[in-house]
């Protein structure tokens, strides 16, 4: 067996709950990530969420494949997800959050990867890959951190928007998320079994 991580931290101008609510948030995953095409829930309570992802291949992107995850909110500050995806390569992705003041927040990704037999060979070009992936989905998910952090300091909830009076649109509470993230029962993410 050989094991490949990368870890990388960044910086960011949002609050905590709005981090854990970018990686809660599946119905996102298709829309902003060109490289996901589907998502479907196959479970999800408070603390975790199954899912199925299906994705472009890298360097091949008009085949897909698909991956079994698993999200798990290991305490107030630690997210892992379990996933199971192309040639059946398991990995863990650790993700941590600490609070550097009230709407600032560092936050830690660690990636490892779990490669066996022929798979090994994917360790050369991994860690590249691994970068790469980093750098495009935290380009992608940025302005989304940043417009929900905006709103929700102006009064925003979720399905049901914003204070019909101008001087109600300030709020100074902390913010926080609530598991599982709330959705429309239609949502596309949503499993028919």
């Amino acid at each position: 067996m050989k094991l490949v991580e990368r870890s990388f931290e960044r910086e960011i101008d949002v609050a905590p709950g709005v981090v854990f609510w970018n990686y809660w948030d599946h119905e996102h995953l298709y829309v902003v990530h060109d490289n996901y095409t589907n998502a479907k829930i196959l479970f999800e309570d408070e603390r975790m969420a199954v899912y199925l992802l299906t994705y472009r291949l890298p360097l091949i992107r008009f085949l897909t494949s698909k991956s079994l995850n698993v999200m798990i909110q290991r305490d107030e500050h630690t997210i892992q997800v379990f996933n199971l995806g192309l040639f059946s390569v398991p990995s863990i992705t650790t993700i941590t959050v600490e609070q550097l003041g009230r709407d600032r927040c560092r936050i830690g990704m660690n990636y490892k990867f779990l490669l066996f037999g022929w798979r090994r060979l994917l360790g050369l070009m991994l860690p590249s890959m691994i970068e790469t992936w980093n750098e495009k989905v935290w380009v992608e998910d940025l302005p989304l951190k940043l417009r929900r952090q905006r709103v929700l300091r102006h009064g925003f909830r979720d399905f049901h928007g914003m204070p019909q009076e101008v001087d109600e649109r300030n709020n100074e509470d902390e913010l926080e998320l609530t598991l599982p993230v709330t959705r429309h029962r239609d949502s596309p993410v949503n499993m028919k079994l």
